[in-house]
């Protein structure tokens, strides 16, 4: 269903306008849309401040927009589903980053988590939201009809069963001097309690900490790439 945030259906005027008016340097009018567009680049959202509106229909459709997002109700919504966006445009940059491919793959699917949860939390909440404008409406009709749709919910489908397959996925890992072994996880007994709990009568008060901090980095060194590999020989069908 085709729709717009910012023109009616009716409108048949100009849409955007990539140049700036040669009015607007005379107005300190690209310092304002500079200032409205600081840090939001990625949307291209300048050719739509370049551009007069045909008619005064056009002017109120936006009025109307912009009166609904002024309710918490609506707006919240709207900016939980945008930072959402943005987190999965991140994951995807950083996927085309990465150069093992069950990583880059990892991230992808996280990116798709993010995607997913974020349409099905925005056609929910939007759903109990009171939104007046026939922009927000034909928008609201829009996300309804894509998260109930077969490709919405076979991706949702696809994802949660990947999601459940990777829960299984247990391994050890079995070091001898620069050898590791890598094989499934057989029940065996998880020491790790045992052992804090025997050193625990050395703990004393509080002292300086000498510890190193690792920075925690996406990339994944080539140790860990060939350890990745061998579990996914462990499980190829995951």
């Amino acid at each position: 269903m085709p729709f717009s945030i910012l023109f009616p259906d009716t409108y048949e005027g100009p849409r955007e306008t990539p140049e700036a008016p040669d009015f607007f340097g005379d107005l300190n009018l690209d310092q304002v849309v500079d200032g409205i567009t600081a840090g939001r680049d990625q949307y291209g959202l300048k050719p739509f401040f370049h551009t007069s509106l045909a008619g005064i229909d056009a002017v109120r459709y936006r009025q109307e927009v912009f009166r609904d997002l002024e309710n918490r109700g609506v707006r919240g919504p709207v900016e939980t589903f945008s930072q959402a966006m943005a987190a999965m445009r991140e994951r995807l940059a950083q996927a085309e980053k990465l150069r093992y491919r069950y990583q880059k793959e990892a991230w992808f699917v996280d990116a798709v988590a993010v995607y997913g949860e974020a349409v099905a939390a925005l056609a929910r909440d939007l759903q109990s939201a009171d939104v007046a404008s026939r922009g927000l409406a034909a928008f609201r009709a829009h996300i309804t009809s894509y998260a109930r749709s077969a490709a919405f919910t076979s991706l949702w489908r696809e994802l949660q069963e990947l999601q459940t397959a990777l829960s299984t996925v247990r391994y050890c890992l079995l070091i001898k001097g620069k050898h590791i072994r890598v094989r499934k996880y057989e029940s065996e007994t998880d020491y790790s309690a045992d052992v804090a709990q025997t050193f625990a009568k050395f703990r004393q008060g509080a002292v300086k900490s000498y510890r190193v901090n690792f920075p925690d980095w996406p990339q994944m060194n080539h140790v860990e790439a060939a350890v990745l590999d061998l579990v996914a020989k462990l499980y190829p069908d995951v």
